[in-house]
């Protein structure tokens, strides 16, 4: 409440606040409430820093990490007084840490602006402090370098080998994906990775990031997931059961081309999603089918890659497509089909199984071919 007055301070006669003039009150009252010292732990090892929870920083640059860490420790540990003041912070970073047992101290200038609860006129206070820099391991370095692990995730083909190609393709598609997820799960890192004959395998920091890649696999190739806990200890702590996760996806034996068999049927793969594998029958049904991935990967099988499928060069297409084999020149007739539409001298792909010819599918012409 305001009224005017002798200031019990100074002695001034002025409009009081609280029985101090404006100028008592401002030095009896600063806009902000901030330690001289303040102190934030940082890890020596990967930089990051603890609010609440650790953070990793948004920069890779030494100095650019330090601001930050000094920003957001002098923001935490300071209080306003009002909603009507603002403040700006300004570190002074004019040294690296050295070390795990280096010490660093980070001048910082606080300029406040703003005005209290009775005031009339905006006023501005600045105070210099210190941001102490604890250096120590954060839990995420100290699990890592424990080859502490979670999860292992398996990357794996349904009922083959991975190719030499899928690995080193398959490898960093997972690499990459946990690059991505680290931003968000500092726990998503690699402390183990274990190639297999049949395929590839991470030890990962967490459960989430396994599960995570995982189904990134599966919508970028399509296929199955399946998940196994084994019981590995009990927490001290809490007194639950701790269980280590193994997350596997497989992806399908074959691709977009191919020819596999389907209940005593051959069918071509025409598309590959997360979900399904849809296919068309290369007999003169030309039948369309989805199958989910639980169904194809027990029920299919391949039957050859649609690079080895033998091409023939079309002869005729009236009353019925003929086609010469172009490596021994055999002339195949195939009822006219409604979904293919050729004209001679259109190149085939041709499937020849026990003796008896299918034909496939046309050659998609190279737009780039003159």
């Amino acid at each position: 409440m305001k009224i005017r007055g002798i200031c019990y301070r100074c002695g001034a006669e002025d409009e009081l606040i609280d029985g101090l003039c404006p100028i008592c009150y401002a030095q009896e009252h600063p806009l902000i409430e901030v330690p001289e010292r303040v102190e934030i732990e940082v890890c020596h090892m990967c930089g990051s820093y603890k609010r609440k929870i650790w953070q990793t920083p948004k920069s890779e640059d030494a100095y650019e990490i330090l601001y930050e860490i000094a920003y957001y420790a002098t923001k935490d540990a300071i209080k306003k007084k009002s909603v009507m003041v603002d403040f700006e912070i300004y570190p002074k970073i004019t040294q690296l840490p050295g070390g795990k047992r280096s010490k660093l101290i980070i001048p910082v200038h606080i300029v406040a602006k703003g005005r209290l609860p009775g005031e009339k006129e905006d006023r501005t206070y600045e105070k210099d402090i210190e941001v102490h820099l604890q250096m120590v391991q954060c839990p995420r370095c100290s699990r890592f370098m424990s080859n502490y692990y979670e999860a292992t995730l398996q990357v794996r083909a349904m009922n083959r080998y991975l190719t030499e190609e899928e690995r080193e393709e398959l490898d960093n598609f997972v690499r990459e994906e946990l690059a991505k997820r680290l931003k968000k799960d500092r726990m998503a890192f690699i402390a183990k990775f274990i190639p297999q004959k049949e395929g590839l395998d991470y030890q990962l920091g967490s459960v989430g990031a396994a599960r995570n890649v995982a189904q990134k696999i599966k919508e970028r190739y399509g296929g199955k997931i399946t998940e196994t806990a084994t019981l590995v200890g009990v927490d001290r702590n809490t007194g639950k059961d701790l269980y280590r996760v193994t997350v596997s996806v497989r992806i399908p034996e074959y691709k977009v081309g191919d020819v596999v068999e389907y209940k005593d049927r051959y069918y071509q793969v025409t598309s590959i999603t997360e979900d399904k594998v849809y296919m068309k029958s290369i007999d003169y049904r030309r039948e369309k089918i989805g199958l989910s991935w639980h169904v194809a990967e027990k029920e299919t099988k391949m039957v050859k890659k649609n690079e080895e499928l033998d091409t023939a060069t079309v002869i005729a297409t009236t009353p019925n497509i003929m086609v010469m084999d172009d490596k021994n020149y055999e002339v195949y007739e195939f009822d006219n089909i409604g979904d293919l539409e050729v004209k001679e001298g259109d190149k085939v792909k041709i499937l020849k199984k026990e003796g008896v010819p299918y034909l496939v599918n046309k050659v998609k012409e190279d737009k780039n071919k003159k």
